[in-house]
């Protein structure tokens, strides 16, 4: 009995000393820091002309992170922010005339704080 009386608050003031030591980050999981992704999209070796690149920072330490949307432009490029870490990213371009499997891919990415770039090249290939 009189050693948990001892152990007791000893555990809470480790734990105490502990929590207080780690003054840094956020863990990227969790971070709510934002930052720019650009790139090209390709569709067989062309600048795709439209359609959209979708980033979702969602998991389960960020349950209210928000899906973010870029639209492509005329010459294949995007721009959007996004949070800092792990993104799904999707790729909606208009399908070819003829069949090509690897035209919807998903890729994944980690975003890091500033400025990123990340081309995309359709059809997505196993390299």
């Amino acid at each position: 009995m009189k050693r948990a009386r001892i152990v007791a608050p000893l555990a809470v003031a480790f734990l105490a000393i502990g929590g207080g030591c780690d003054a840094g980050k956020p863990a990227t999981e969790s971070s709510t820091q934002e930052a720019t992704v650009k790139g090209k999209v390709t569709v067989l070796g062309k600048p795709a002309t439209k359609g959209r690149v979708t980033f979702d920072p969602s998991n389960i330490s960020r349950p209210g992170a928000q899906v973010r949307t870029a639209e492509i432009q005329a010459d294949g490029t995007y721009q959007v922010t996004t949070l800092v870490g792990p993104n799904s990213i999707s790729v909606n371009v208009p399908k070819p005339a003829r069949p090509t499997p690897g035209m919807s891919p998903e890729f994944g990415h980690v975003v890091t704080p500033g400025e990123n770039t990340f081309d995309i090249t359709l059809p997505k290939t196993d390299n």
